[in-house]
């Protein structure tokens, strides 16, 4: 059953809540478009439309300003560059549309294929902006986004303490057509633990909006200085992908940190081919997530923008956008972020258990739900 839409009064409130506007600042809604209409753009605006009219009206009274929609051409893949130009509703053509971001004091993005990435290394360039990133939203979120986000909070800075004391993880995979055994280490030693609640009121904040996890990059032995302090990166083992399209699995071969071979003959397998032929830095494993919504589904066909909220979820290929300055992980730069998601609903869950420097094992995820918080 479809969710009931938010009204607009909800939508506002949701904002003021999320983002705090103030007097002065600019708001920007950024969303994609396709050479073909589908039912998931159709969904995205409406609910685009619905959102920039509650910013409106939230605006007369506040004070700040929203801006014309942007809309550009839809990215061929998963956090690839923004194109330069765009065109708002009102027949404008935006020339420079990094600039345009970077002018605003927020973005609210609904695309198709996520823009975190890009819009991440805009922001750290423009240090007053705020981000909200919302690729593959419909409205059937809109549940997951009303969540308890104080709740989340709380759990996921009690969650944050568990994840960063660990020097590693082990991750259990179980479900169709995976081999008892089948295992996955992380390498977290140089780890840069994130908690996203849902809030993103100061400037530099970013979200994923549904949100409501705690991820990190891996250790990926990518810089000389890291190399020199932890040598080569310790992820390794098998990461199995489930190929909804034609019901087969894909298993990946991972070691030091990258997918060293693909095997299988699945759509999956053939996709992850493909990416990493065209650009081999996709080959990085490039991220550990955690999801902490309760309100969030994880059924097959939701979009993983919700569905990694709602247990683990690993990612292969960029993870420059994760990383910081002082970290020694989240420095590959490759041309996509895809996420692959193991919840108690998909055909392959996952157990986790972190490992700490003594040795000792906690059980944080048990088939695809997290568990110690």
């Amino acid at each position: 059953m479809a969710a009931k839409p938010m009204p607009a009064e909800q939508i506002a409130r949701l904002i003021q809540n999320m983002l705090s506007p103030r007097r002065g600042e600019r708001m920007l809604f950024l969303t994609d478009y396709g050479s073909k209409p589908s039912a998931s753009h159709h969904s995205r605006d409406s609910l685009l439309s619905r959102w920039h009219a509650a910013a409106s009206l939230l605006a007369e009274h506040t004070g700040f300003r929203v801006l014309p929609i942007a809309k550009y051409a839809e990215s061929p893949s998963p956090n690839a560059g923004l194109p330069r130009t765009a065109v708002t509703p009102d027949g404008g053509r935006v020339d420079d549309l990094p600039a345009l971001i970077a002018s605003a004091d927020i973005v609210i993005a609904m695309t198709e294929n996520s823009a975190s990435a890009p819009l991440k290394n805009i922001a750290r360039k423009a240090a007053h902006l705020r981000v909200v990133s919302m690729p593959g939203v419909t409205t059937d979120m809109e549940p997951a986004m009303a969540a308890d986000y104080s709740r989340i909070a709380g759990r996921g800075s009690r969650f944050l303490a568990v994840v960063q004391a660990a020097i590693g993880f082990d991750v259990a995979f179980d479900g169709a057509g995976v081999p008892r055994g089948t295992k996955l280490y992380l390498d977290a030693r140089a780890s840069n633990w994130q908690l996203d609640a849902g809030m993103c009121r100061m400037a530099g904040d970013f979200i994923n909006f549904p949100s409501g996890e705690v991820f990190t990059p891996l250790y990926e032995a990518a810089t000389p200085e890291g190399r020199s302090l932890y040598g080569d990166s310790q992820t390794k083992g098998i990461w199995p992908v489930y190929s909804y399209k034609d019901r087969k699995v894909a298993f990946l071969h991972v070691e030091k940190n990258r997918i060293v071979r693909v095997q299988g003959d699945s759509a999956e397998a053939t996709r992850i081919i493909e990416d990493i032929a065209r650009d081999e830095r996709n080959a990085n494993i490039a991220e550990l997530g955690l999801g902490i919504n309760d309100a969030a589904r994880c059924a097959p066909g939701v979009p993983v923008l919700e569905a990694e909220k709602a247990g683990p979820h690993i990612a292969y290929g960029r993870s420059d956008h994760f990383g910081s300055p002082s970290s020694y992980a989240g420095k590959v730069e490759a041309s996509i972020h895809r996420d692959i998601v193991y919840t108690r609903s998909t055909p392959i869950t996952a157990s986790v258990y972190a490992i700490y420097p003594n040795g000792t094992k906690l059980l944080i995820a048990e088939r695809g739900k997290v568990v110690v918080v």
